[in-house]
């Protein structure tokens, strides 16, 4: 990266010396080893001859058609082979590849890489130190484990859609792929603690990781009120104004000038603050608003009170108020927006890599270390940019 000091004078890093052998596809799995490959592994992406599908996910929008926003943040400092995994000579360059590894990432249909002779047993049996790790749309060992799906699918599956609606009443698909980076971290997590339990106990895991398993965790707080509610459908999206929990005001309001802003006071030192702010004490008095227990059944009573409060000011005029007096509020943002803010270039989110006369900038991984930056330094690597450096010699031993 950009600031990053030179190779021969970079810091130790927790996967130094540690071979990843990546075979996903699209976010979730490559996001993975973009985790692993920032915190030193070399991670080899293993490519079908024509790339891996989310390098033709380019952006439609004009003079920006060569970019492919959903493979430059996940694919940041890997190599490339490109193998025929249908052929003998590639199933075989591979495997010798595989006796090299520390991990392996895959996220093919179940059974697949069975089939392929690369399945956590083949390669266990010939790298016993390999931790092999699975992604799969779905869990469970029968028909629904097998099913195939991608994160919009999964989406609408695990219920969060719930309450997402248009002004026709269409659900409304989540433009990012929430579902597909939380996946992906949590694969990330599951590899490193398979390495840890390796390095403690001499054992190399398999893990499994499926995105409805992370949708459905997402969403714990709404599900494991529906597993207690003995039979009421839909508990988490009640129908007569109330807030399924305990949290109001907390959500998004109109203010003056058409913005919207987003506020959380429902702590009752914060609520407290709110209507003094508002210039309306005398809503901590009414019966409908005492405690956030009995403000979230009055739920849209107390919505409806506070637009027509917002309204007496624009958005950025009620943030900077409420954030002066510690309330946690803000504007919505477009994309644009969060990419020319304050805390966006603050955080130092934009990641600038170069090679020669090639230069990418995207996302870092939100994960930082005091001992260490990011090892991924290097653009996303071209198809099959490494295939001399790394088959010739697989193919002679295997």
């Amino acid at each position: 990266m950009s600031d990053n000091s030179s190779h021969s004078t970079a810091p130790h890093r927790p996967l130094d010396g540690y071979r990843v052998l990546d075979f996903t596809q699209n976010v979730a799995g490559p996001l993975a080893g973009q985790v692993l490959a920032d915190l030193g592994a070399e991670v080899i992406k293993v490519e079908a001859p024509s790339g891996e599908a989310a390098r033709r996910i380019t952006s439609t929008q004009p003079g920006l058609e060569h970019l492919a926003p959903y493979f430059l943040p996940f694919n940041r400092g890997k190599k490339s082979v490109a193998v025929d995994l249908r052929t003998d000579e590639g199933r075989q360059q591979v495997l010798a590849l595989a006796d090299t590894a520390d991990v392996i990432l895959e996220a093919f249909r179940p059974g697949v890489m069975d089939r392929l002779g690369l399945g956590a047993q083949a390669v266990q049996e010939r790298n016993p130190r390999c931790v092999y790790a699975s992604l799969s749309a779905f869990s469970g060992e029968g028909e629904e484990g097998r099913r195939p799906g991608i994160d919009m699918l999964v989406q609408a599956e695990s219920g969060l859609l719930t309450g997402l609606r248009d002004a026709e009443g269409s659900p409304v698909v989540i433009r990012s792929t929430i579902v597909d980076a939380a996946s992906g971290h949590v694969l990330a997590q599951a590899v490193l603690a398979a390495l840890l339990g390796r390095e403690r106990h001499g054992r190399a895991d398999v893990v499994k990781v499926a995105l409805y398993d992370v949708a459905c965790s997402l969403q714990a707080n709404s599900l494991s009120l529906q597993l207690n509610a003995d039979g009421v459908p839909d508990a988490g999206t009640p129908t007569d104004g109330r807030s399924p929990f305990a949290t109001a005001p907390s959500g998004v309001y109109r203010a003056g000038d058409g913005q919207f802003i987003v506020v959380a006071a429902y702590v009752p030192k914060h609520w407290q603050q709110l209507t003094e702010l508002l210039e309306r004490p005398e809503l901590a008095e009414d019966p409908r608003f005492t405690d956030q227990a009995v403000r979230s059944r009055h739920n849209a009573e107390l919505t409806e009170v506070l637009n027509e409060a917002f309204a007496r000011r624009g958005a950025q005029a009620w943030v900077e108020l409420f954030r002066k007096a510690g309330l946690m509020a803000t504007r919505v943002h477009t994309w644009q927006e969060t990419a020319h803010s304050a805390a966006f270039t603050e955080g130092r989110l934009a990641v600038t890599v170069t090679d020669g006369d090639r230069t990418e900038q995207v996302v870092r991984t939100p994960a930082r270390y005091a001992g260490f930056p990011p090892a991924a330094d290097r653009p996303t690597p071209r198809l099959g940019e490494h295939n001399d450096e790394l088959l010739p010699q697989t193919a002679a031993t295997a």
